[in-house]
């Protein structure tokens, strides 16, 4: 068998090809392209309509502060980020000092986070008891991964530090509301 055989050098007049086909007129103007529906062409284009912007509306456990500043936004950043390494200091400072306390961006936020530091602190206390048993039930093969719970306040520490800096007022869940009720943090306006 040849090369010829397989792949013929000339198109077979079997298989028409586009230049051999006619077209009729009549053919061209019901082409696929018209029978989708297309709305009516108007000459009259006018103002092109906006988009609709999306709705960036706070959730209710968030809102944005109108009262905060840059120094604001990045001391009330400051508390919970540094919680991590060096707790209690810097929310300490910012309730301590003069022009911090007349700030309410500034003393929410010092106030909430040493709420959080005491919740992050209940929380190691009880991943230390779980470790434990857990380490002791499994003969320590579990102690090997385990240490990972410890670093579990880190994520909501930085999580609220960035929103804190992005210059919100927030909720954290369960905290916030007993701190309210007990009259230790007052909620600004929404």
């Amino acid at each position: 068998m040849s090369t010829e055989d397989i792949v013929p050098n000339e198109i077979s007049p079997e298989i028409p090809t586009p230049e051999s086909v006619p077209v009729e007129p009549s053919e061209m103007e019901t082409s696929s392209v018209e029978s989708t529906e297309f709305p009516p062409f108007s000459a009259d284009l006018g103002e092109p309509e906006a988009a609709p912007s999306p709705s960036v509306t706070p959730s209710a456990s968030s809102w944005a502060a109108k009262d905060s500043s840059d120094n604001d936004r990045l001391m009330a950043g400051l508390a919970y980020a540094t919680q991590v390494m060096v707790p209690i200091i810097v929310p300490a400072v910012m309730l301590l000092a003069d022009e911090s306390k007349k700030r309410p961006f500034q003393k929410f936020h010092a106030v909430q986070s040493l709420g959080f530091l005491v919740m992050a602190v209940i929380y190691e206390v009880l991943a230390a008891i779980v470790y434990t048993v857990l380490s002791i039930i499994t003969g320590g093969c579990l102690a090997c991964v385990l240490w990972v719970i410890f670093l579990v306040p880190i994520v909501p520490a930085l999580y609220y530090a960035w929103q804190a800096y992005k210059g919100q007022y927030f909720k954290i869940p369960w905290l916030t509301d007993f701190m309210v009720s007990s009259k230790w943090l007052e909620l600004p306006a929404e």
